[in-house]
């Protein structure tokens, strides 16, 4: 049954558990991936990789208006509204969302889909059922495991929708060998395991999802928050990497769009496990700025600091090794990828840390705000794509995603802080482990590049020395975890991991002679007078 109201220590226990099950979807789900699409690229080569990166892009982009900013408004809206404990009102919320999925944006997204696409008629009909009709059916189900901060049962479903996912599509790849095929392969499995989000939501707003209604009487300031709302979605999926793929695909050669979409693929994997943690945190937010206000702020800081701590461990361990990796994995053809991964890599660490600044804007219901960012950042990367990738290739397009990615967390970034009161300063240095870690990516990549022996001893030595290098680096200059920080992030870790990941929590947390800085609310005591007396 929904619940009649929720406490501030109920949406945290719920938030800490959905991370939780979400890190283990990552760690389980990422590797799966990464062998799978390794795979797919060496069958494929460069240029069908691309036109598969191309097919999919479209795909995610026809999503992103497919949910838009009703989805958004959905989950917040309906949050507040369950945590506060007015379930009719999550009920009768739920049966518009799906009225509006299948009355207005089903059939105008079917058309796009069928104008745009350049696809066989097999492969047409596949992305229409599967990647426009049943989605559109079925998925108010994902929405109330958002609203219900039951993101524990829908990192579950994730994680059994990408095993079978990526299953499918190896067998598809060593049998057909084609990018439609991947492609077709793809939309039938999402589009089918969509309904699982069904069987785990309360049966009251079951009922509801099945039940669609005209969507009219919403709740005051619903659209004015969801129209910036969807509009600065899209805007912020093609900022993220969609807007470099049409213009590569219209200004560049095949195969440098298929070295782009490779790298990019592969930042984007190895920054899964920091990224998944916003997914929680959103209905979380917004509950708790519903029942507990003042909690917001040290929120924000000790998910800043969790945020960059992960970001400088992923950097500094992992991204230099895969990034002299590219060449053995995935043959000659992806050499030139090599820097490209670092690069991209740094730039989705850093978009990583400021990710949760989303979810902390979007629960002020500033749509206009979010909105505003993200075209600002789409004129940047579109300007830059148009203009460097012509004469530079693969490299105008990294250039062009880096512009407008920054772009984007500067501006939220200044947003948050001004709405926060929180000193520029202050946020930078709990944001400064992920700023060790690039350095050390950095400097272990460029020597590594640079030594003589095989790649694989060169991959490891640079793990390890960087590893060491950033957590040094890290207690020399007192940034990192606090000692609450530890204890919130280590509640999540499952108990079979315990010593081995608290040795590590403590490795990279604030020494206790610098962690007396800092008191239990995740606030500075220096920046109290008060507490210098």
């Amino acid at each position: 049954m929904p619940v009649a109201g929720m406490s501030a220590g109920h949406l945290q226990q719920r938030a800490v558990r959905g991370a939780a099950w979400t890190v283990v979807n990552t760690f389980v789900g990422i590797p799966i991936a990464f062998g799978v699409n390794l795979v797919v690229a060496r069958v494929l080569g460069a240029a069908d990789y691309g036109r598969l990166a191309l097919l999919t892009a479209l795909m995610e982009f026809v999503g992103a208006l497919l949910t838009s900013g009703v989805a958004t408004a959905v989950i917040q809206f309906g949050a507040k509204a369950h945590a506060a404990g007015r379930t009719a009102d999550v009920a009768r919320l739920l049966s518009q969302w799906q009225g509006f999925r299948l009355l207005v944006a089903m059939p105008v997204l079917a058309v796009v889909v069928f104008v745009v696409a350049d696809v066989p008629p097999q492969a047409m009909a596949v992305a229409l059922v599967f990647g426009v009709v049943l989605p559109a059916a079925l998925d108010g189900g994902a929405a109330c495991l958002g609203i219900e901060n039951k993101t524990a049962d829908g990192a579950k479903i994730a994680l059994v929708t990408t095993v079978v996912t990526q299953a499918a599509v190896l067998a598809v790849a060593l049998l057909v060998g084609t990018p439609d095929a991947v492609w077709a392969t793809r939309l039938v499995v999402v589009g089918t395991t969509v309904a699982l989000c069904l069987l785990r939501i309360s049966p009251a707003y079951r009922v509801a999802v099945l039940r669609p209604a005209l969507p009219r009487g919403l709740p005051q300031g619903f659209w004015a928050f969801a129209v910036p709302m969807g509009l600065a979605g899209v805007v912020s999926g093609l900022v993220s990497s969609r807007s470099e793929v049409f213009v590569m695909n219209w200004l560049a050669e095949p195969a440098e769009l298929g070295i782009y979409a490779l790298a990019f693929g592969l930042a984007v994997h190895a920054f899964a496990p920091a990224q998944a943690l916003v997914g929680p945190l959103i209905p979380a937010i917004s509950g708790l700025r519903e029942v507990d206000e003042a909690a917001v702020k040290p929120a924000f800081r000790r998910v800043t600091r969790a945020g960059s701590t992960v970001v400088a461990l992923i950097l500094s361990v992992g991204l230099a090794p895969l990034a002299l990796l590219v060449p053995l994995l995935y043959g000659p053809e992806f050499e030139a990828a090599s820097p490209v991964v670092l690069v991209l890599g740094i730039s989705a660490g850093l978009a990583t840390v400021g990710g949760p600044l989303f979810a902390f804007v979007s629960a002020r219901l500033s749509g206009k705000a979010i909105l505003v960012a993200n075209v600002i950042a789409l004129v940047v990367d579109i300007g830059l794509a148009v203009l460097l990738i012509p004469p530079l290739g693969a490299w105008g397009a990294v250039i062009a995603n880096v512009g407008g990615a920054m772009t984007t967390l500067s501006i939220l970034a200044w947003q948050e802080l001004r709405g926060l009161g929180l000193p520029a300063g202050t946020a930078l240095r709990d944001a400064a482990p992920a700023l060790v870690g690039t350095a050390c990516a950095a400097i272990v990549f460029a020597v590594g590049m640079q030594l003589p022996g095989p790649v694989v001893v060169r991959s490891v030595a640079a793990a390890v020395v960087g590893g060491s290098m950033c957590v040094a680096a890290m207690r020399l200059l007192g940034v990192g975890l606090t000692v609450e920080d530890r204890g919130a992030v280590g509640r999540a870790i499952p108990s079979r991991a315990g010593r081995v990941a608290h040795l590590l929590l403590r490795a990279v947390s604030v020494p206790d002679r610098q962690a007396s800085r800092v008191d239990v609310s995740g606030e500075d005591v220096d920046d109290d007078p008060s507490a210098r007396s």
